[in-house]
């Protein structure tokens, strides 16, 4: 089977195929089949965010689609960046973002930098859909950590004197992540619905 992945983010990508190994399938993602990466984005909650991606490049590609929508989500910020964590700020690159949020924490104490990653995964074929959320709880640490993850990995830590998700190695990082654990749950459903087979 041929899956297409609706990202543009390499890591996302990364992350999947390292999941998907199991199963024989081949990944791909916008980039691959040329498709812009222009569907719009107007859900109120990161699971209509992704059924929205889904069904937008499912229709576009003929392929059954994998989408996700993850974020992260910060008490003392009122959970923002939440559905905004693509956009936050209005900055463009991860290392802008992460500088912004670790800014806008800085009187914060540790005990109050208490966050948490988000992520609801999506399948749709053009028939069957099926859908996955899960999230990891965690602190925003002082200073960014490690060079393994992408996003706001490097200021995200399960634990306060823990590593952060990007000093972790992928598999662990995969057992354990929100986008790992909701795509966990979107294969065994697949299973269940003999849409995959080991």
């Amino acid at each position: 089977m041929k899956l297409l992945m609706a990202t543009g983010n390499p890591g996302k990508v990364e992350e999947l195929t390292a999941l998907l190994a199991p199963f024989g399938v081949e990944l791909v993602c916008l980039k691959d089949l040329a498709l812009p990466a222009d569907c719009p984005e107007t859900g109120e909650s990161f699971l209509e965010n992704s059924k929205q991606k889904a069904f937008y490049y499912q229709r576009l590609s003929g392929l059954p689609v994998v989408a996700d929508d993850s974020g992260l989500e910060v008490d003392a910020l009122g959970g923002a960046p939440g559905i905004h964590s693509a956009r936050f700020g209005g900055l463009e690159t991860h290392m802008e973002k992460r500088r912004y949020l670790l800014d806008l924490l800085k009187s914060v104490e540790p005990e109050y930098r208490t966050a948490r990653f988000c992520c609801a995964a999506v399948f749709f074929d053009g028939r069957t859909y099926l859908s996955a959320e899960a999230t990891i709880e965690g602190f925003i640490t002082l200073a960014e950590r490690g060079d393994k993850g992408f996003g706001y990995d490097p200021i995200f830590a399960t634990e306060w004197d823990g590593p952060t998700t990007a000093e972790l190695e992928l598999d662990v990082k995969n057992r354990i992540s929100h986008r790992g654990k909701a795509f966990q749950q979107l294969l065994t459903l697949l299973q269940q619905h003999s849409v995959f087979e080991k």
